[in-house]
C-alpha cells in the first residue's frame, strides 16, 4: 500500500530506502526461511525425495528473477509511477484471490 500511495503522490522522492539492507533484509530472510521450513517439512510428511524439487524449484525461481530484474528496470523506466501503482494492484488482487479461495472452502 505504501508503494501505491508514493507513486500516487505528486511529490518527488528524496530518499529510498534499500531493501537490501537493515532490517528489511532480515524480514524478509526470516519470511524465505519459513517459507523453506515449511516446504521441507511437507516433502518429509509426503516422503518426497528432496533433489528433483530442489532443482526445479531452484530453476524457476533463478529464472523467474532474472525474467523480474530484466524487465523491471525496462518497464521502470520506461512507464515510471504507473508501474509501481499496477504492481501493488497486482499484489492486491492475488492477496484477495487467495483470501477468497480459502474463504469458500
Amino acid at each position: 500500500m505504501r508503494a501505491i500511495r508514493a507513486a500516487l503522490s505528486q511529490e518527488e522522492e528524496e530518499t529510498v530506502p534499500d531493501p537490501t539492507r537493515g532490517v528489511s533484509l532480515v524480514m524478509l530472510s526470516v519470511a524465505t526461511s519459513i517459507d523453506a521450513l515449511a516446504v521441507g517439512l511437507s516433502f518429509a510428511m509426503l516422503h518426497i525425495r528432496i533433489w528433483y524439487p530442489a532443482l526445479v524449484i531452484g530453476a524457476v525461481a533463478a529464472t523467474m528473477t532474472t525474467v523480474g530484474m530484466l524487465l523491471g528496470t525496462r518497464l521502470g523506466s520506461k512507464f515510471g509511477r504507473n508501474t509501481e501503482i499496477a504492481g501493488g494492484l497486482i499484489l492486491i488482487l492475488i492477496g484477495l484471490n487467495i483470501l477468497v479461495q480459502h474463504l469458500r472452502e
